[in-house]
């Protein structure tokens, strides 16, 4: 966050409108007061609300700002193992780290190593593997986190492009592929890298449009996958055993421009930069699912005005960061304002 210091953060009445409350950007007590004004119900208890405080990031920066005038940073990943974050570098495939306590992120690979000429989403496993999406040149290099040592660079069908990734529980790892209209299954055996369509949706109820399609994916317990449409705004969820598609009953409420997702305390956030008349502010919505994953109800909306087009996010202690990729300006020739950041949003 810059010196203007605030979130906004818009939660629906009960006539269905939205009420727009100003929350102060923390001091000591910022975190304990944005959890009073926006914590769901059934959240913590005092004892864990009190832990959440404490983890919250008391002290610690409210953006992250990474170097470069051309950097450019889409996707976003935490390894909890060695508490840093990555994100990398849209137009010239960087790689950059950053840790909780320090506002300046490295550089930790450079671009153009390893055929790494842009990225897209990334990700990390539980067994300290990057995962990087490489976007229109439809690639996915896996890295040794502690290393940096290259394990394995995997491709996709021609023509398309890879954009985010997500690892589901038993370690296999699948990414949307926007333009390609399928999503991979990324697997490992013995040491031998494969990337295949696990699921080809020509023909399906998920609808293929000039552009992106499928954007942001999440596995979500043991049974499924969710994504988001960019254009169409629909949320689908994916049964891992049979493939199954089914539609996300938003209550007529489009998620226009939905890229990242993060699941977090029974909450999925939805990240939202892509700017249109359908969505015109930069925005994370706040959606409490059904069990079943058959619905979902857009609870609250988090705006904050340091959002340059957000792509993604993470949780990272407490914390929601959010990359400012500023797409927008990369893909018009425009002059980008400086420095690129990664915003830390405080959540109860």
């Amino acid at each position: 966050m810059s010196s203007k210091g605030q979130i906004f953060v818009r939660v629906p009445t009960v006539s269905a409108a939205l009420t727009l409350l100003l929350v102060t950007a923390p001091a000591a007590a910022g975190p304990a007061a944005a959890s009073a004004r926006t914590a769901p119900p059934g959240s913590a208890s005092s004892a864990q609300a009190a832990e959440l405080r404490t983890d919250a990031g008391v002290g610690l920066p409210s953006r992250y700002v990474v170097p470069g005038r051309r950097a450019y940073p889409g996707g976003l990943a935490y390894d909890g193992a060695t508490d840093r974050f990555f994100t990398g570098s849209t137009q010239t495939g960087t790689l950059y780290v950053g840790t909780p306590g320090r506002e300046e992120m490295q550089v930790w690979l450079t671009g153009g190593a390893d055929g790494r000429t842009t990225t897209s989403g990334i990700i990390s496993d539980d067994r300290g593997r990057l995962y990087v999406g490489g976007g229109a040149t439809n690639q996915v290099w896996i890295y040794d986190i502690r290393s940096r040592r290259l394990l394995a660079t995997v491709s996709g069908v021609p023509g398309g492009f890879v954009n985010d990734i997500t690892i589901a529980p038993d370690g296999t790892a699948y990414a949307t592929d926007s333009l390609g209209h399928l999503i991979y299954r990324i697997a490992e055996q013995d040491g031998r890298w494969s990337m295949r369509p696990w699921l080809d949706l020509e023909g399906t109820s998920v609808e293929h449009v000039d552009g992106h399609n499928l954007n942001g994916i999440i596995a979500v317990g043991d049974a499924n996958l969710i994504a988001v449409h960019s254009q169409s705004g629909k949320l689908y969820r994916f049964d891992l055993a049979t493939k199954a598609i089914h539609q996300v009953d938003l209550g007529g409420v489009p998620l226009f421009g939905g890229d990242g997702l993060v699941l977090h305390d029974g909450r999925l956030y939805v990240v939202r930069g892509g700017l249109s008349p359908q969505n015109p502010q930069p925005q994370v919505s706040v959606l409490r699912p059904a069990a079943d994953w058959s619905a979902a109800e857009v609870e609250s909306v988090i705006d904050n005005p340091d959002f340059r087009h957000p792509s993604t996010a993470r949780m990272v202690r407490g914390r929601l960061l959010v990359v400012n990729s500023q797409y927008n300006t990369g893909q018009s020739g425009g002059r980008p304002e400086l420095p690129f950041a990664i915003s830390a949003i405080p959540l109860g």
